[in-house]
């Protein structure tokens, strides 16, 4: 075989049926099964993304070479190959390995690796206007931000660690921008609801209406709320569906919790938390209301 020409390959070679030493990407830290690399990749990475958030980590013109420099950020004490993309050949254990072509994962398929530079170049465009992002309302931003999260989703640049990477990269942008977007308040049932509904719908506003939780301190807040309320029930808010809800919006649910700002609504898809002063003020005990949401969590955060 000729030298240089790939050979190698990005996972370790499996040398039992247990699926949990299986498909184990090779890593600096020489673990060989899932349940050990997952927490030790976790715990390093936290550690960087805390760097970013400090405003340690690179930066850049907010492009694909940007991007790329985040995901080695993030992930330089995992992988030797932080920071390529799927159409790379890098060096992993001292062999390079083939290009990524096709990667699927839980029955969908993301964009092709021969494609991925033209794939992030449009899916980065919305974001390719400085002077329009500097001028942009919080409502325009996020709608922005959205678009960027959603399509490097299907783009799939990264073997591994995408979200972390993208969600990073648009915190940086928002930061860049005096657009404070905090992650931590879109729980996973939710990302995955509004990565998947934007990949079938662009056109579909459930990754804005996301980063608009994330963004608007009134909605910061009425977030953070539940996520106490939750906390104290037994509860990990990660876990659930929560978002705040839309002005004109029709909400039926049960309250579980509330106070003088904010009630929570236990509906048929997830906790919705709505303005207290939109809800009446005598409230059935145990008996789903129906209200219509009016507020827009103008209210600032304490």
């Amino acid at each position: 075989m000729a030298s240089g020409q790939p050979k190698g390959s990005y996972t370790y070679p499996a040398v039992t049926d247990d699926p949990d030493r299986t498909g184990v990407l090779r890593n600096k830290l020489n673990l060989t099964a899932h349940s050990e690399l997952r927490p030790a990749e976790y715990a390093l990475t936290n550690i960087r993304l805390v760097e970013i958030n400090q405003g340690s980590g690179p930066s850049g013109n907010f492009d694909t070479a940007h991007l790329k420099a985040i995901h080695r950020y993030i992930f330089q004490d995992v992988y030797e190959w932080a920071g390529h993309t799927r159409n790379e050949s890098p060096v992993v254990d001292g062999q390079r390995v083939e290009p990524v072509g096709g990667l699927f994962q839980g029955g969908t398929s993301f964009l092709p690796g021969s494609r991925i530079e033209m794939g992030l170049n449009e899916a980065l465009r919305p974001i390719a206007d400085p002077p329009a992002l500097s001028k942009a309302t919080p409502e325009q931003f996020a709608e922005r931000a959205a678009k960027v999260l959603s399509e490097p989703n299907y783009v799939h640049p990264f073997r591994e660690g995408n979200g972390r990477a993208q969600e990073a990269f648009i915190s940086e942008l928002g930061r860049h921008y005096g657009h404070a977007i905090d992650f931590s308040l879109i729980t996973m049932p939710r990302m995955i609801e509004a990565s998947i509904e934007t990949t079938n719908d662009p056109s579909s506003p459930l990754m804005k209406h996301a980063i608009e939780d994330a963004m608007k301190p009134g909605r910061r807040e009425a977030i953070r709320s539940a996520f106490d309320d939750l906390r104290e029930s037994g509860e990990e808010p990660l876990h659930h569906h929560v978002r705040t809800a839309r002005a004109g919006e029709d909400i039926t649910g049960r309250v579980l919790r509330q106070d003088d700002r904010f009630a929570s609504l236990l509906t048929d898809h997830g906790i919705v938390v709505a303005d207290r002063a939109d809800l009446p003020e005598r409230l059935p005990h145990d008996e789903k209301i129906t209200v219509t949401a009016r507020s827009d969590f103008p209210n600032a955060e304490r």
